[in-house]
């Protein structure tokens, strides 16, 4: 063995000595900056797409905009989609994104931006989405009402509730439940919608604050705690939970694939990506 494998041996057998005596890790994280209120996240067909609320959450203005990425964070189009009102909830469905965009639905064709929008009478603070065979269910967390919007772009409403606590926030369907998981904003609960938009159940979870941001894989869900920064996984259940993430800031509606965590931080105006764990 020649001197110079020999020294390359040695400065490799030291280094890994050093990883596990120290504990060290190897950077896996990255935060995407300059975003503006980034308020959810989606990855879709390798492609990551970011909603930005813009100058207020409530304003008319149209300085929102939808933030196109690869999956690694790399800013492909900073105004991918623009002139929108306030967008919070995204959905992508058959090359489609379906935008919740304060009191109207977009939906905006990934492949050439052609956009159709459609008013949603009577809502004031349009929220999370969730498109299941080709019809949106979109929560207002303000009138405490979740609306359908069908495939001809007819609205309704699907279900409300008389109780101003209720606060419909993330809503996701699970395939187990054949119900929709809507969690609540204003506390830490939550609940099971049928289809036919019936209140099953609800669950109330201690030690936390009150709801952002939800997926469901099989029995698995994850649930934002908006105001402590907290990501948490728990079951169907619903009985107890684990704090997979937490961050300094609120984070609201984040994606999760393959263990790698998508999370805008949107008072931190930032994104940040990185294991779930």
């Amino acid at each position: 063995m020649s001197f110079l494998k020999s020294k390359n041996l040695i400065i490799f057998l030291s280094l890994s000595i050093l990883i596990l005596l120290t504990g060290f890790k190897f950077v896996t994280e990255n935060e995407v900056l300059g975003l503006k209120h980034p308020e959810s996240a989606f990855l879709y067909k390798g492609y990551l797409y970011v909603s930005n609320i813009g100058s207020s959450p409530v304003s008319q203005n149209l300085d929102g905009f939808i933030t196109k990425l690869d999956k690694y964070g790399n800013i492909l189009e900073y105004k991918f989609i623009d002139d929108l009102k306030a967008p919070k909830g995204i959905f992508p469905y058959e090359d489609n994104l379906y935008i919740a965009d304060l009191d109207r639905v977009c939906i905006v064709n990934l492949l050439n931006k052609r956009r159709k929008c459609v008013s949603v009478e009577g809502s004031k603070f349009l929220n999370d989405i969730y498109v299941l065979k080709g019809a949106a269910y979109i929560t207002d967390t303000a009138t405490n009402c979740i609306y359908r919007v069908d495939k001809n772009l007819t609205v309704s409403k699907f279900y409300c509730s008389n109780d101003n606590t209720f606060s419909p926030n993330g809503i996701w369907f699970s395939k187990k439940l054949d119900a929709f998981v809507v969690v609540s904003f204003s506390q830490p609960v939550v609940n099971e919608i049928d289809l036919n938009g019936n209140l099953v159940k609800s669950f109330y979870m201690k030690g936390l604050t009150g709801f952002d941001g939800l997926i469901v894989r099989g029995n698995k869900v994850y649930i934002s705690d908006y105001r402590t920064g907290r990501i948490i996984e728990t079951n169907l259940s619903f009985k107890r939970y684990t704090v997979i993430k937490k961050f300094n800031t609120p984070v609201s509606d984040f994606y999760i694939k393959d263990s790698t965590i998508y999370a805008p931080l949107l008072g931190a105006n930032r994104l940040f990506l990185g294991k779930a764990r």
